[in-house]
C-alpha cells in the first residue's frame, strides 16, 4: 500500500492535492479509501496517495476524527527527534501545476465511489503521517510548519513555493 496510514513512524510530506471533509466512525472505511487511491497509482503510474494526518496505532478500537488528504505525493521523509532532517525539498515538489499528473476522473471517482467530500481545490500541502510534526527549514527558522496535534497538514504559502528547504520531522 502507497497510502500513508502509519502507527509508529514519523513522516513528513508535500502532496498536491486537496483535503477529504468527511469524519470516519471506523477504520474500514479510510482503508477502503486507500484501495481506492492505492488502486488509481498503480493503474496509472503516479504517486497517489492518501496520507491520514495522524496515527492508526489506536487502531480499530478507537477512531477519532483525524484529517486526511489525497493527492499526488512530492516529496516524504521520515524523521525522529534525534535526528530531525528528513531530507531537502525544492520549488518542482512545491509546484502547483503537477496537479495535470492527477489522472482525469479520479476525484469524481474517489467521491463517487465513497461518497467523499473533497474540499477546496488542488493545492500544496505540508502533511504529517503519524504523530508527528514537520517543518520547512531556511537554516534559521522553520517557515512553514504543522503537526499531527494542530490540523495535520497545512497549505505551503506561494511566496515559499520557488525556494528549496530542509524538511525536518519528529515525534510530536
Amino acid at each position: 500500500m502507497v497510502s500513508r496510514l502509519n502507527e509508529m513512524e514519523n513522516e513528513g510530506l508535500i502532496v498536491i492535492g486537496r483535503a477529504v471533509g468527511d469524519e470516519f466512525d471506523s477504520h474500514e472505511k479510510i482503508e477502503a479509501l486507500a484501495k481506492t487511491v492505492d488502486a488509481w497509482a498503480t493503474e496509472h503510474s503516479v504517486p497517489l496517495a492518501l496520507v491520514y494526518c495522524g496515527t492508526t496505532i489506536n487502531w480499530p478500537d478507537d477512531v477519532g476524527f483525524t484529517p486526511i488528504v489525497i493527492g499526488l505525493v512530492t516529496f516524504s521523509g521520515y524523521g525522529d527527534d534525534d535526528e530531525p532532517v528528513a531530507g531537502e525539498v525544492g520549488p518542482k515538489a512545491m509546484d502547483v501545476g503537477r496537479a495535470a499528473e492527477i489522472p482525469s476522473g479520479f476525484w469524481e471517482a474517489v467521491e463517487r465511489e465513497h461518497g467523499v467530500e473533497l474540499e477546496g481545490e488542488v493545492d500544496v500541502l505540508l502533511a504529517v503521517a503519524g504523530w508527528t510534526w514537520v517543518g520547512l527549514d531556511r537554516g534559521e527558522d522553520d517557515v512553514c510548519g504543522v503537526s499531527a496535534e494542530d490540523d495535520g497538514f497545512c497549505v505551503v504559502p506561494a511566496e515559499l513555493r520557488s525556494e528549496s528547504f530542509v524538511v525536518k520531522v519528529g515525534y510530536c
